[in-house]
């Protein structure tokens, strides 16, 4: 009778442990839309390489700067939504897309000044951003995944008894 009671017990432990399907792919979901973002930019500041290369200075210069007030609308919008809805998470997206709106507008200032580090300045640019959302995309998951765990702990109706 007791190891039936310590079967139980286990199976209970590791029905708690797996993650329903539904909860896997919310948690997808999210991995998949920061992975996507990273590589959104990381296509945008590829064709930003490709362009210094192959178009005039003057164009390309002015390209930087419709690219980079964009960005900064871009950003004022996200910020001014997320505002008015209280959504913290489009209040972070506003604080990355304001970060990825100062490089761009400092690009401009590389590309006039030190243009034979362009692309090591782009490159840079390019990995930094991918690391922060591969690095975003990981801690959202694993904090997702605790806080479904954490949903099924007993110790509430435990301590409410």
């Amino acid at each position: 009778m007791e190891n039936k009671g310590m079967e139980q017990l286990e199976k209970d432990m590791m029905n708690k442990k797996h993650i329903p399907k539904e909860e896997e792919d919310k948690i997808h979901k999210k991995m998949f839309e920061n992975i996507l973002i990273a590589d959104i930019l990381m296509a945008f500041l590829y064709l930003v390489s490709l362009g210094a290369l192959n178009i005039e200075t003057s164009v390309f210069i002015k390209d930087l700067q419709v690219f980079s007030i964009s960005f900064i609308i871009f950003t004022i919008i996200l910020f001014e939504i997320s505002y008015k809805k209280e959504n913290g998470k489009l209040a972070i997206n506003g604080v990355e897309s304001f970060a990825f709106s100062v490089c761009i507008l400092s690009s401009i200032y590389v590309y006039t000044m030190h243009m034979k580090d362009f692309d090591l300045y782009i490159a840079l640019v390019a990995y930094t951003f991918s690391i922060y959302y591969i690095i975003k995309a990981i801690i959202i998951s694993k904090k997702m995944k605790k806080q479904y765990v954490q949903s099924l702990s007993d110790i509430e109706e435990i301590i409410k008894k």
